[in-house]
């Protein structure tokens, strides 16, 4: 049985994450946050070597690149977090979740990803056996769901614990020429 908690979470679109990707993430994370870190480490060892030294002008540019440097450290530790985080989602819902239909209620436009990708809102309710059916409202990429309209039928599989789900786009409708061969 689920409890209180669980079921007061916001259900989340999840896009599952391979193994090649996660793996892309750790390594560009684990990079920054080594390189970065170490220049951080160095810059502030220096700056605080030379606090004192009159003649130097590296006690304010040190502590400015002491902090970008911790600053970038972060965004690559933020990206390994955030890696594994959505790795263990994606396995936990291959394992865990239930297979589900997702019922389109309402198509919107939407603003455009960071890279300019057109996109749409969709209000769904998804509902299954082993949770409380929910609606919730998600953007999606355009090409892949721009087909899909007000009663469209989507196959979603749910997490029932946390409620993270994936929903495949729908099936292009037959084409009439190819239908009667």
């Amino acid at each position: 049985m689920a409890s209180n908690r669980d079921r007061d979470r916001d259900p989340a679109l999840l896009e599952p994450q391979g193994p090649v990707a996660t793996a892309v993430h750790y390594v560009l994370g684990t990079a920054l946050f080594l390189g970065a870190g170490g220049f951080c480490v160095y810059a502030t060892v220096r700056t605080v070597s030379e606090f004192g030294d009159t003649n130097s002008g590296w006690t304010w540019a040190g502590a400015v690149l002491a902090l970008g440097a911790a600053f970038v450290a972060w965004i690559g530790l933020s990206t390994v977090v955030a890696a594994r985080m959505e790795r263990e989602a994606t396995l936990r819902l291959a394992g865990a979740g239930v297979e589900a239909s997702a019922l389109v209620l309402a198509v919107a436009s939407a603003p455009p990803t960071n890279d300019y990708h057109h996109q749409v809102r969709l209000t769904l309710r998804i509902s299954g056996p082993g949770f409380v059916p929910f609606e919730c409202a998600t953007e999606v990429l355009r090409h892949r769901f721009g087909g899909a309209a007000q009663g469209t039928m989507l196959s979603a599989r749910v997490d029932p614990v946390t409620r993270a789900f994936t929903i495949e786009r729908p099936r292009p409708p037959a084409d009439p020429a190819t239908a009667g061969t």
